[in-house]
């Protein structure tokens, strides 16, 4: 078998680049590891945060670039995917200073609003400082946008094998690669690698030493669910303080809350899928003591990974024809569709390289 691009990984990354790779026009083949919508990744659950606020301009228009992105997969599908409830930031001052600056420098619309103003209009959450409202920001279908990117990809032709891990990739003389599975060898001119932690593992043997990856460091992380007081409309929300505590309403009515990056260092084959009671039990006292609007013990829990670079940076790089798409850590799903686009810019770069 051959195809122009293998796809190594059908998560978030790796389904969106399989997505734009083959609108470019190439032939792709996805493979995938686990079963179809597994659970031992990053990707999986029902919603993300969506916002515009960072520290880092690189990522504010990366932001934007995704912003125009999920409305046209939206409409693609036929599924509204991203839901602008809006995103709210408060707490350390300093923070919200420096997002107020760049976020304005960037042209994104922030409002500042008084904490007692913030009080009034979102009873919900109990504040400690002025409030940022993002109007654009809110939440993602997860689940759904990751079935929009791979239906769309597999509508552009891409082929998909789930069930089926990559034992070896190599450079062949000839050029291009050869892609090693239980199933058989494919070749291909170009590969994507979007393993997550899994990456070193697969590219140790065949990365050439001046490419230099960073490395990845997997987490296992706890959310929980709360059940709302009333049916009252809930932002999205990061509340800065140390660690920061991120919430956003999920599909069935429910308030999730989790802390970003406390989680335990672990193998992505070695997780727990069993949420660390004690993390429970600061997020229900975080909501005792902050979130008024919902009943403060939670209703269900789950785990999920993070894999992050040490610098919590996204690296969408390539080496020749290997293209690497990783380190999306617990901040990257909202990129998807412009991390898509950027992953096929490289393959597209690889291709044009490898027929001078």
């Amino acid at each position: 078998m051959s195809a122009d691009v293998v796809v190594i990984g059908s998560g978030l990354a790796g389904s969106a680049a399989a997505r734009s790779i083959a609108k470019d026009g190439h032939r792709v083949t996805v493979l995938e590891r686990f079963e179809k919508a597994h659970v031992r990744g990053s990707s999986h659950g029902a919603e993300r945060v969506f916002r515009l606020t960072y520290d880092d301009p690189a990522y504010i228009q990366l932001g934007l670039e995704a912003l125009s992105g999920w409305a046209l997969l939206s409409k693609e599908s036929g599924a509204p995917l991203l839901h602008q409830v809006g995103m709210l930031d408060y707490g350390d001052a300093d923070v919200l200073a420096t997002l107020e600056q760049l976020c304005a420098s960037n042209g994104v619309e922030l409002q500042r609003i008084s904490e007692r103003d913030a009080s009034q209009r979102w009873g919900g959450i109990k504040f400690d400082s002025d409030v940022l409202l993002q109007p654009v920001g809110g939440w993602i279908a997860a689940d759904l946008a990751l079935k929009a990117f791979a239906d769309s990809a597999k509508s552009n032709g891409a082929v998909f094998h789930y069930d089926s891990p990559v034992l070896s990739i190599a450079k062949v003389r000839s050029g291009g690669w050869s892609v090693e599975t239980q199933g058989g060898t494919l070749s291909a001119d170009a590969v994507v690698v979007t393993t997550a932690g899994w990456t070193h593992e697969l590219i140790g043997d065949v990365i050439d030493e001046r490419f230099e990856v960073p490395p990845i460091t997997v987490t296992t992380e706890v959310v929980a669910y709360f059940e709302r007081r009333d049916a009252s409309l809930w932002p999205s929300f990061c509340h800065h303080l140390e660690p920061e505590i991120y919430g956003l309403p999920s599909p069935d009515g429910l308030v999730k809350i989790a802390e970003h990056g406390s989680g335990a260092e672990t193998h992505p084959d070695e997780r727990s899928f069993d949420p660390n009671s004690a993390t429970i039990q600061r997020l229900e006292d975080y909501a005792r003591d902050w979130l008024p609007g919902i009943t403060p013990t939670a209703l269900r829990s789950a785990t999920c990974l993070y894999a992050a670079t040490p610098t919590d940076d996204i690296f969408i790089e390539r080496s020749g024809s290997l293209i690497l798409g990783v380190g999306l850590g617990g901040h990257g799903f909202k990129f998807g569709p412009a991390v898509g686009d950027r992953i096929a810019s490289l393959v597209a770069e690889a291709l044009a390289e490898a027929s001078q």
